[in-house]
């Protein structure tokens, strides 16, 4: 069995690469500039290859791609932020964070559905910014992250159209227990777990088990809000 994750070798995604790698899958993890974690990942795991790949380069998604073949699960988890106020965000900034989160989504979505195996599924991660989540410093960012449910929803047309057997999902988390979150202000941090109803921060460990394990419950297209876990 193969799984591939984009940003697999930092935060969340790199959660999704050990545990699918614990679970006996050979994974590619694909990273851009952890090449310290990407090391220390391969030298634990004698099943994980750690490959530099820039998503938002056609050229290098297809050639790393055309060299993994027969994939089991796609985990398209790589994506940015660079969150301020409108007034200093630039086209630049905004262009970056878009290139990455959905261009660099839809690049490897592209050059890897015909490679994944019959019922192979495409888990795209989004975020609960796309739906309640959002707010006045996360303009790209909150974009992005609809453009990739949006994404999810087309490329479900397509696979059916094409009379593929694969599902591609989209998984929207609340806030996530991860350094980044942990280092925002934490009087912010309450505020946005109240007005979107979630009760905790998501444990990441646990939220990838929650997402993997229930890979046969998806429905092809579907965008699944995750705020709480079941204990």
């Amino acid at each position: 069995m193969i799984a591939v994750v984009t940003g697999g070798c930092s935060g969340l995604g790199l959660e999704f690469s050990k545990y699918l790698a614990n679970s006996g899958y050979t994974v590619y993890a694909l990273y851009n500039k952890s090449i310290d974690n990407a090391l220390l990942l391969e030298d634990e795991y004698s099943n994980v290859r750690a490959i530099k790949c820039d998503i938002r380069d056609e050229n290098e998604v297809d050639k790393v791609l055309f060299n993994i073949g027969d994939i089991d699960i796609l985990i398209n988890n790589a994506g940015i932020a660079k969150d301020n106020s409108y007034q200093d965000k630039t086209k630049k900034e905004f262009m970056s964070v878009l290139e990455t989160n959905v261009v660099g989504t839809f690049l490897v979505i592209k050059y890897a559905i015909d490679k994944m195996n019959k019922n192979g599924i495409i888990i795209n991660i989004s975020s609960n910014n796309a739906i309640d989540a959002h707010t006045s410093l996360s303009y790209d960012y909150d974009a992005s992250k609809a453009g990739i449910n949006m994404l999810t929803k087309d490329f479900a047309l397509a696979i059916e159209e094409e009379k593929k057997d694969l599902v591609i999902v989209s998984i929207c988390p609340g806030w996530i227990n991860t350094d980044a979150v942990n280092s925002m202000n934490p009087v912010f941090l309450k505020q946005e777990l109240e007005r979107t109803n979630q009760k905790e921060l998501l444990d990441k460990c646990e939220l990838v088990k929650y997402i993997v394990d229930n890979i046969k419950n998806y429905k092809n297209g579907e965008v699944v809000v995750v705020k709480e876990l079941e204990k």
